[in-house]
């Protein structure tokens, strides 16, 4: 692991005085809050001057082929595995991303809620980094995060920011997600792109969305009159069985409901 840390303080520094760096993260999380079970998954900050990108390795494939093609990949039916946020580092907007899976549809919400940070005394040494701690109160969530001033870029994984410093580690104190810096690299042209095209919504509008979505998922495809076939063994198209998908996707939903914004979570029934 410390391999990847061990990059050489005048390219470093080139680096940060451009200010296009990626910060890989590897993100540990809960799906299911009543099981022990544990999902990881690599996700990137890409930081480009005056904005960044925390966003998935699909999503970066996905926003580059929609900048050179026009078209990306298809999404998760599961919002709560959507982890995707937009930063203007000028303005300090924070935006996060929210795709609906069939047609793309795109969608923003203005996190409006403050980082109230509290710088600790306590410190420790991760990796190559000498790192302080520091608390924080977000979406219902008591956040315990590891910062480093050795490369003082105020930015961090998802929505956080705002310390003296990249955020090398954070994890909520239940411990149902859990970010972790693994490696630092120069950014590439491919991953400067990400679409800036969506509609702006509250969270009470995305909640709406989600039960909706909820009550029916195929209610879109319904409306337009769009068919959904699957193939059999021998390779023939054969309707799909809306119904017994329905439940399916229900009860994924169901299941894995322990959004990273707890305060945000719906109750399905």
């Amino acid at each position: 692991m410390k391999k990847v840390f061990l990059i050489l303080g005048c390219i470093l520094s080139a680096m940060m005085l451009s200010q296009k760096m990626t910060f890989v993260y590897d993100l540990k999380f809960k799906p299911n809050p009543n099981k022990p079970d544990l999902t990881t998954e690599t996700y990137y900050l890409d930081v480009f001057e005056k904005e960044s990108a925390f966003r998935c390795e699909r999503e970066r494939v996905s926003d580059s082929m929609i900048q050179r093609k026009g078209l990306g990949l298809g999404r998760s039916p599961v919002f709560n595995s959507q982890i995707y946020v937009v930063k203007n580092l000028e303005t300090a907007n924070v935006q996060k991303v929210i795709f609906m899976s069939f047609f793309n549809d795109k969608y923003f919400i203005n996190i409006d809620e403050n980082l109230n940070w509290k710088i600790l005394s306590d410190k420790k040494k991760i990796e190559d980094f000498e790192c302080q701690k520091a608390t924080v109160e977000y979406g219902g969530r008591s956040w315990i995060a590891w910062f480093t001033q050795s490369i003082p870029i105020p930015e961090g994984p998802y929505i956080f920011n705002g310390l003296p410093g990249i955020i090398v580690n954070i994890s909520d104190d239940q411990e149902n997600y859990s970010f972790n810096l693994i490696k630092i690299k120069k950014l590439e042209k491919d991953n400067l792109f990400f679409s800036k095209k969506g509609t702006t919504i509250s969270w009470g509008d995305f909640q709406k969305i989600q039960s909706d979505y909820y009550a029916d998922p195929f209610a879109e495809l319904k409306a337009r009159n769009i068919k959904i076939q699957s193939g059999d063994e021998k390779g023939n198209l054969i309707p799909t069985d809306l119904n017994k998908m329905t439940k399916q996707l229900k009860k994924q939903i169901k299941e894995n409901n322990n959004p990273i914004e707890l305060n945000r979570r719906i109750d399905y029934q």
